[in-house]
Parts: C-alpha cells; sequence; structure tokens
C-alpha cells in the first residue's frame, strides 16, 4: 500500500516512523499545493525523512491511499481532490470543521472510487474491549456515557509546535472542541449506535475568559468545554474536553470512558490503560490492556483500512460517522456560544453537487 503524505502539519511527523514500521506499506512521498501556507512543513518533513518532496498531482497519480495531514481548515479541500483523483483518503483529525465541509467529504466519497475514512481512536485495546462488552449484554443496555479527554503540556511547543494551529479559527476551525470535541463524540456514538439529538454545552470562550491562559484567551477560543448530549431513547451522554498545564495522567492525552448500563457499568481507561467491568451484583473484574493507547490505536487504524481496502469493507469510521461527529462539535460551539441553550446537530442535507 503506497501511502502518501498530503501536507506535511503536525502530525506528519509521527504518522511516517510509524508507517514505516507496518509490513506491507511504503510511504512515497510528501505533497503540497503550491499556494500552502505551510509549504516549509512539507519540505522540511521531508528533508528529516528522506521523503521525496512531489508535486500533489504527480504524488496523487502515484499513490494508494493519501494521508491527509494540514491544518484542519484544509482538511476538506485536500480530501476532496485527493478522492476526485480517485484515491482512499485518511484524513488527519478533525476530517472537517464544520458540518458543510463534512457534508463534502460525504459526496466526494460517494461519487469517488476511493474509501474515505479519518484519524480516530476507536481501535485503541481499551475502546475496542468495552465496544466488546458492551455488545456482549456484559451491562444490560447502555443508558449513559460519560467521556473525558484531557491534553497536558499546554501550548508550549512540546505537544503544539505552533500553538496557532489549535487556536487560530483560521487554521484550527476553532479551540479545544474542535480540537479534541471529535473523539468523544465518535467515541459514544462507537459504544452506544445512537444518534444525537440535542446538545448542550459550556466552555471558557469568550467573553469567558480561558482556565488556563495563554493563546486560547489571545483567539479568543475554549480551552475547556463541557458537553451534556441527549441521544435517541433517552440514553444521555456527558464529554469534558480541555487542555490543561499538567495531565491527569501520564500520557500526552488522558482518556476515560465510562458507560453505565442497566445491570452494570464499564470503564475503559486509556491512561492506565485498562478496562474495568462491575456488575450489579457486586462483581467486578479490571484488566490491564496493551501499552500506549494512542500508538496501538493507530498502528490498528493504519493496518485495517489496508484491508478494508483489500477487502471491500465499510472503515469503522465512514463518512457518516465523520459527519455525524463534526455535527455535535458543531452543535457545541453554537450551544456554547448561546450561554447553554440546547442546539439540535445538523443533518446531512440534499446533495450540493453540481452536476
Amino acid at each position: 500500500m503506497r501511502i502518501l503524505i498530503v501536507s506535511g502539519v503536525r502530525h506528519a511527523r509521527d504518522y511516517v516512523p510509524l508507517l514505516r514500521s507496518l509490513p506491507g506499506i511504503e510511504v512515497i512521498g510528501c505533497a503540497d499545493t503550491a499556494d500552502s501556507p505551510f509549504a516549509e512543513d512539507s519540505a522540511d518533513l521531508a528533508s528529516t525523512t528522506g521523503l521525496p518532496l512531489l508535486d500533489l498531482d504527480q504524488g496523487l497519480a502515484s499513490c494508494d491511499v493519501a494521508l491527509v495531514c494540514s491544518e484542519p481548515t484544509r482538511h476538506v479541500d485536500l480530501a476532496v481532490r485527493a478522492l476526485e483523483a480517485g484515491r482512499h483518503v485518511l484524513v488527519d483529525k478533525p476530517a472537517a470543521t464544520d458540518t458543510r465541509g463534512a457534508q463534502r467529504l460525504w459526496e466526494a466519497a460517494d461519487r469517488s472510487r476511493g474509501l474515505l475514512s479519518a484519524v480516530h481512536r476507536l481501535h485503541s485495546p481499551q475502546i475496542a474491549r468495552a465496544r466488546r462488552l458492551v455488545d456482549s449484554g456484559a451491562i444490560g443496555l447502555p443508558l449513559a456515557v460519560d467521556a473525558e479527554w484531557i491534553a497536558a503540556g499546554g501550548l508550549d511547543g512540546t505537544t503544539v509546535e505552533r500553538p496557532e494551529l489549535v487556536c487560530d479559527p483560521a487554521l484550527s476551525g476553532g479551540g479545544e472542541l474542535v480540537n479534541f470535541g471529535w473523539y468523544p463524540a465518535l467515541a459514544i456514538r462507537h459504544l452506544t449506535g445512537l444518534e444525537v439529538e440535542e446538545v448542550v454545552a459550556f466552555s471558557s470562550a469568550a467573553p469567558h475568559a480561558p482556565l488556563f491562559g495563554g493563546p486560547h484567551g489571545t483567539y479568543g477560543v475554549e480551552d475547556a468545554a463541557v458537553l451534556s448530549l441527549r441521544l435517541r431513547n433517552g440514553v444521555v451522554a456527558t464529554a469534558t474536553v480541555a487542555r490543561a498545564p499538567a495531565g491527569v495522567g501520564p500520557a500526552p492525552v488522558s482518556s476515560s470512558l465510562r458507560v453505565l448500563g442497566s445491570h452494570g457499568h464499564v470503564l475503559a481507561d486509556e491512561d492506565a490503560p485498562s478496562v474495568t467491568v462491575r456488575a450489579a451484583d457486586g462483581g467486578r473484574l479490571s484488566r490491564r490492556i496493551g501499552g500506549p493507547a494512542g500508538v496501538t490505536a493507530l498502528r490498528r487504524l493504519f493496518t485495517e483500512f489496508g484491508d478494508d481496502i483489500r477487502l471491500g469493507r465499510t472503515p469503522l469510521v465512514s463518512a457518516a460517522d465523520i459527519h455525524a461527529a463534526v455535527a455535535v462539535v458543531e452543535a457545541a460551539l453554537s450551544s456554547a456560544r448561546q450561554d447553554g441553550a440546547p442546539v439540535v446537530p445538523a443533518a446531512r442535507t440534499a446533495d450540493t453537487t453540481v452536476a
């Protein structure tokens, strides 16, 4: 499987060595558009990794998969271009910064012979095990979900080389809701199989001050947010996303997911990393699983996407899942701007494709 890095910004520097460690995968080069605001990042990535720096059309003509790693606000344009070239496409998170972009991706995927998916963590051993436990009926019917995604280290250059890639809406699309809200929105959908019908959210965005100061305040975006979600069938969920000076756990991102069921609950802790199940009769089972959740999830993601292509399967995260997750984040941003007013996530509208 020949992979082209499309725009070598942010996570591309971590993806290249990981991809090279996987059997059957060749990273053929890095490419970007001539007008890219981060062309130097692609050139630097090519130089430091020994990859050829290619013209974008040349690279798309030579690859099987385009891995889009630009700043978030260009994700959709570059992914659509790759899909229109007939390539399979993986988009870094968040795949889109609003539902208009998510719908463009969906429509382009419908027209393309290539598969579309996006970077996610649903393949982490903890979430995968939690999903199997929920599916088995071990905790009964899922009734509520609580998710936390908290990044450590602030924006000091060790975790994010340019703060504006997270904080400047022109590049990032927003603050930590756009940056991290993608993960819990996907996980809640994955563990329950239910659509979100209403979102209430509060955040530290302007006119409120950021909780921890720093560049979030400069750009007027949130460094923390809390979401309450009403799902179908009366199921409820909460999600907390934040970037804090000190981490909750040892990993750069601390994440946990708790699913409360009618007959027990399951806790997926990616920091431990472990899965704990408690039953109504007092029974308890806790099991440590795997190594660093983020790395394990990425390795499985790239491998599984290759199998999706080979076997003609629908990826674990499809265009519909991308749209649903982006719609939840968009609704949360709207709710927070209205001091917690309930907002209904946007549904896909009629196809906007122009013949």
